[in-house]
Parts: C-alpha cells; sequence; structure tokens
C-alpha cells in the first residue's frame, strides 16, 4: 500500500494495515553510482536518494528543511 493510499484512509477515519516500505534501488542511476565516488557527500545523497523515493511514494518528509539543505548542499558542491 502506498504511503498516499495509507494517509487517505487514515483521514476517512479507516485503518490502513501496517506496511513497511520497500526501496528498490537501480545501481545504474547517476546518483547511485556517485555514492561509489563521492565519499565527502555520502550521507547526503543517501539521504537525498531515501527522501526523493519517499515523495514520490507520496510520502510527506518528517523534516524538509533538512532535505532542502541536502539539495542545497550537494548543488553548490
Amino acid at each position: 500500500m502506498s504511503a498516499h493510499l495509507a494517509r487517505l484512509l487514515k483521514q476517512a477515519g479507516q485503518q490502513a494495515p501496517k506496511a513497511l516500505p520497500i526501496l528498490e534501488v537501480n545501481a545504474q542511476h547517476a546518483l547511485v553510482k556517485r555514492l561509489e565516488s563521492d565519499e565527502a557527500h555520502f550521507d547526503d545523497l543517501a539521504h537525498l536518494l531515501f527522501d526523493q523515493a519517499w515523495l514520490a511514494e507520496g510520502g510527506h518528509l518528517e523534516q524538509p528543511a533538512e532535505y532542502v539543505q541536502r539539495v542545497t548542499r550537494l548543488l553548490t558542491a
């Protein structure tokens, strides 16, 4: 069940079944490849990949300001 659907059910007053998200990683993606070569920004890149996957699934970030700071650090690196 997607995060978006679970949120809709909750808003409607219904319980959504608990389901842990599954992160599928494309080893050929440019950001994943960059994880291997950019040790200085590894943490930011890893968090960015996870946050992007969460947003794409319809989730909401618990700390959106940190997401923005990570993106800014990576764009200015």
